[in-house]
């Protein structure tokens, strides 16, 4: 009996370990971040003097090689941040217990890739430290940030740096995402992936859907590999896309078909949790087996504004190799691949993919050009062509010549799609009246097509709400419910006669409606040393709500004296308050705007105390 209760036990044990490779879902294990400390020690050999060569020939350089750090647990990805010493060359390599080191890999500083200094949310949000408060952000001043190297599976890490001054506060921060950061993770994931494969739960990942354009090539997108353990800070912010960066990412070990998306995932969490941007910075990501993977959330047809070209994010798209590419190109599977995103996504904004195009620097610190100048660019450039950068590598960059002759040019009309909206703040409960139009560019109105509206979910994904078609003149009109703030946009899926196009995104705010009455008329007399109850509703419904008392002054004015958070159960408000002084009052119940809704307030209710 004994052994059959063992037997039992490991059976249930086997079941609950296994039981996620069981839905319907491929199985993905939980990312992890970690970070440690580093002190470097000045290094005097061969490697670090060419270092320092490289960097300038100066007594103020430092040279430093670090010691080999054993990281408390294994990592797929790693890169560093510290202070002062911004002009710095990095070089990374990795290796796993019992295995070879890899070669040493230059790695971007500071960052290669990154927001619109001055003028991006994102920027402002991370000087504000993002979600992880102001100390954070105090931390974050002077800051130098390197890219990410992908690493595979690594247990020890060691770097070279050439720094003008040197640098403090050294930290290393590495991504695991592929559930082996630990012997136990090791075996759980291992297990939970074999019974996965006997089940034939493994779903490809390859299969996103085209929809009626059909010239859109197949995209995974976050939800199949997985954003939900890298959500966005922030709604998406849109701009322009007048033409294409291609950047590459660093690998210092080689990758499988199978690896793509966990290094989707590491570069999203290192880029929201190291960098602390909103999510990851590009739009796009290709690797060398031809798969394209969505990238920063706002809708693959949008101008999603990324942090991927530092001074140019607001008029351009970002799309990134997975690999390394100094020496060597893309794949023809992964050139073939950017080959079809590009020709999709350019004609879709209109940019013809041989043409040269005009753009205005925003500046930043890695930005090759001044702010405020006008820079020349080809439409499909390499991320150096901006910033001053590596990247995409030599290997690459020197394939954007046969990349742009193998971009095909849409020959169908261009489409103008037009979406307004009557008022961009409406009170809980009242619809949102959006009107649009559709048209070939500098023609008549197409009519009879198909128009989806589209709003932005939480996670940043693109909902339709609604599908309507246009009048005779390309008109349409939509009546749109909404509980929360929502960006809304619109989009035309192409026909014969007209490329797809959407229409730029905006915001529509809903202000809760908050109700308030006392247990009294309104103007009543209340007694001295009494106590006044006020109830309400709240709608939608919030966890809290605000009372607010206003004293009225001598001079006819209102003066401030209590705003206290109450509870709301089940959208409602019953709450007392005790008036301190004589005198006229008035008393009202609010909420504050939140992640999901404006700020609202009651109509004020008029109380005497004598």
């Amino acid at each position: 009996m004994a052994m059959l209760g063992s037997l039992a036990t490991l059976a249930g044990l086997a079941v609950w370990l296994a039981a996620p490779a069981l839905s319907s879902r491929p199985y993905v294990p939980r990312p992890i971040d970690f970070e440690l400390r580093d002190h470097p020690l000045t290094d005097r050999t061969a490697a670090a003097a060419t270092l320092r060569s490289r960097l300038a020939r100066s007594s103020r350089v430092h040279a430093l090689r670090s010691k080999v750090i054993d990281a408390p647990k294994r990592f797929n990805l790693v890169g560093l941040r510290w202070h002062g010493a911004r002009s710095a060359i990095l070089y990374l390599r990795v290796r796993r217990e019992g295995g070879r080191w890899s070669g040493w890999k230059q790695v971007g500083v500071d960052s290669d890739d990154g927001p619109d200094i001055g003028t991006s949310e994102e920027t402002r949000a991370r000087r504000r430290g993002g979600m992880q408060g102001g100390g954070r952000a105090r931390a974050n001043r002077g800051r130098v940030v390197s890219d990410p190297i992908w690493a595979g599976e690594a247990d020890y890490v060691q770097y070279r740096i050439a720094a003008s001054g040197s640098p403090s506060d050294v930290r290393l921060h590495f991504v695991n995402t592929k559930g082996t950061a630990s012997k136990s993770d090791r075996l759980r994931t291992g297990l939970r992936r074999t019974v996965a494969a006997v089940l034939g739960k493994v779903a490809s990942l390859t299969g996103a859907s085209a929809g009626a354009d059909s010239t859109l090539p197949p995209i995974v997108t976050r939800d199949q590999w997985d954003a939900s353990s890298c959500p966005p800070r922030a709604q998406p912010a849109y701009g322009e896309v007048k033409m294409a960066f291609i950047h590459h990412t660093v690998s210092a070990n080689d990758y499988g078909p199978a690896d793509s998306a966990a290094m989707v995932r590491a570069i999203c969490r290192y880029h929201r949790n190291s960098n602390g941007w909103n999510d990851i910075g590009y739009q796009f990501l290709v690797d060398k087996y031809g798969t394209i993977f969505e990238g920063r959330a706002g809708g693959i047809d949008q101008a999603v504004v990324g942090a991927q070209a530092q001074g140019y994010n607001t008029q351009s798209t970002g799309i990134s190799s997975l690999g390394t590419f100094s020496t060597t190109g893309q794949s023809e599977a992964g050139l073939g691949a950017l080959a079809r995103l590009l020709s999709w996504k350019l004609a879709l904004h209109g940019v013809a993919p041989q043409s040269k195009v005009f753009l205005r620097s925003s500046g930043g610190s890695t930005n090759r050009f001044r702010v405020g100048q006008t820079v020349q660019l080809n439409a499909i450039s390499g991320h150096r062509d901006g910033d001053a950068t590596s990247c995409p590598g030599d290997g690459l960059y020197a394939q954007l010549p046969r990349l742009r002759s193998m971009v095909s040019p849409d020959l169908r009309p261009g489409s103008l799609l037009g979406l307004s909206a009557a008022r961009q703040r409406i009170l809980y409960g009242r619809k949102a009246r959006l009107a649009g139009s559709l048209k070939l560019a500098g023609g008549p109105g197409l009519d009879a097509r198909e128009i989806r509206i589209r709003a932005l979910a939480s996670n940043g994904q693109p909902r339709t709400v609604a599908k309507l078609r246009t009048g005779a003149t390309g008109g349409f009109a939509f009546n749109l419910r909404l509980a929360f703030n929502r960006t809304v946009l619109a989009d035309f899926r192409g026909d014969g006669a007209a490329r797809p196009t959407a229409s730029a995104a905006f915001r529509i705010g809903v202000r809760p409606r908050v109700t308030a009455s006392l247990d009294a008329t309104a103007g009543a007399t209340l007694k001295a040393g009494g106590r006044v109850r006020v109830s309400g509703l709240v709608r939608p419904r919030k966890r809290t709500a605000l009372l607010l008392v206003d004293r009225k002054l001598s001079t006819g004015g209102f003066r401030r004296v209590l705003k206290r958070p109450v509870p709301v159960r089940q959208g409602r408000v019953r709450v007392s308050y005790k008036p301190r002084k004589p005198g006229g009052y008035r008393v009202r119940l609010g909420v504050d705007a939140d992640g999901r809704n404006l700020s609202a307030r009651s109509d004020p209710i008029a109380l005497t105390v004598r």
